[in-house]
């Protein structure tokens, strides 16, 4: 199951899929678009699948958290609102996960300019585009405080802001300002409820994930292997030991037989259960005389087999004890005992 996604950023709502065989090299469905969170294939070759899509580009707050680290500080993760009017024109939601990695004072990348009359900026970060295998992602850093790190003055409650910003198009990197685009965003905020020495910042090594919801994009797709049913020989023959005959005994009544308004009890039957594919079940009174002849043929493995207690002359069977024979072909045979009473 393939999919596309030709905008420029992969954020198209509803992509495409198409459903291929790879071992007939046959495309069984072609580029059908996704009507909406839940989609469903018509069935083809015996298959149907449901597709369970995103359908906004919007964080994923269930999966969104520190990879590694012990930090205390709030982590507030989207689009911070102290810098909307100056990036909201050039804003994008990117359908990607990203891990912002802490490093040593001046170990970090150097930011994108922030803006027309900004300089790039050294920092104590990486960021990495997971999802696209991206090992140094561009953003912008808004060092609050202007000291090339990114953390919380200890004066302030909410510090220092990056934004991941992006070219014209996904994976594209920016050149100028007049192309860039900005997304996401990531701020650090001092927990107030938390005493001043107690206090944990982002150490080098710790590592910050960002998941995002998204929409299917081109280059994704789910492989499945499907085998035909199989055949265990020691299996098949280790199974006839479950072959039963139910009830039994058999009794005036059973549950299962339905109410008649007919003079006499109406319809009788017994149930052979845990049946193989394919045998034939023969029924003998205990004096060796074959009673009746069933045969059993079924896709079913595990299946069962109705006898209504009339033998092949056409009579109702007497009361008493019985032997039934299952010849199964290519596996055994299996001899057991039931009883019809009063």
């Amino acid at each position: 199951l393939e999919f596309e996604d030709s905008t420029k950023y992969h954020n198209n709502s509803f992509p495409y899929y198409s459903f291929i065989d790879y071992t007939e090299g046959d495309t069984l469905i072609y580029l059908k678009q996704i009507q909406g969170s839940e989609d469903q294939t018509k069935v083809i070759d015996g298959i149907s699948l449901d597709i369970l899509s995103d359908i906004d580009v919007i964080i994923d707050r269930d999966k969104t958290e520190w990879k590694s680290g012990n930090s205390n500080f709030v982590i507030q993760v989207g689009f911070d609102s102290r810098f909307a009017p100056a990036y909201n024109g050039k804003r994008v939601d990117y359908p990607a996960d990203f891990e912002i990695v802490f490093t040593a004072p001046g170990e970090g990348d150097t930011s994108f300019i922030a803006g027309s009359f900004f300089q790039p900026i050294p920092s104590n970060i990486v960021v990495k585009n997971i999802t696209e295998d991206i090992d140094r992602f561009q953003f912008i850093f808004r060092d609050v405080n202007n000291n090339e790190l990114f953390d919380v003055d200890p004066d302030s409650a909410i510090g220092d802001a990056i934004f991941v910003v992006f070219g014209d198009s996904a994976g594209k990197p920016a050149e100028t300002w007049s192309e860039v685009r900005i997304s996401w965003s990531m701020t650090l905020v001092r927990d107030t409820t938390i005493a001043e020495e107690d206090q944990i910042e982002p150490q080098e090594g710790d590592i910050y994930k960002i998941v995002i919801k998204k929409p299917f994009r081109t280059g994704e797709y789910f492989e499945f292997i499907s085998t035909g049913q199989g055949f265990d020989l020691s299996k098949a023959q280790s199974e006839l030991d479950k072959i039963a005959v139910v009830p039994n005994p058999y009794t005036s009544a059973a549950s299962w037989e339905p109410l008649s308004n007919s003079v006499g009890r109406g319809e009788r039957r017994i149930y052979f259960i845990h049946l193989p594919n394919e045998c034939t079940i023969r029924i003998y009174s205990m004096a060796g005389k074959l009673v009746q002849t069933v045969v059993h043929n079924s896709t079913i493995s595990d299946g069962q087999e109705a006898w209504n207690l009339v033998s092949k002359d056409g009579m109702d069977i007497a009361y008493g004890i019985y032997i039934y024979h299952v010849d199964a072909p290519g596996i055994g045979e299996k001899i057991g005992r039931f009883a019809i009473i009063k």
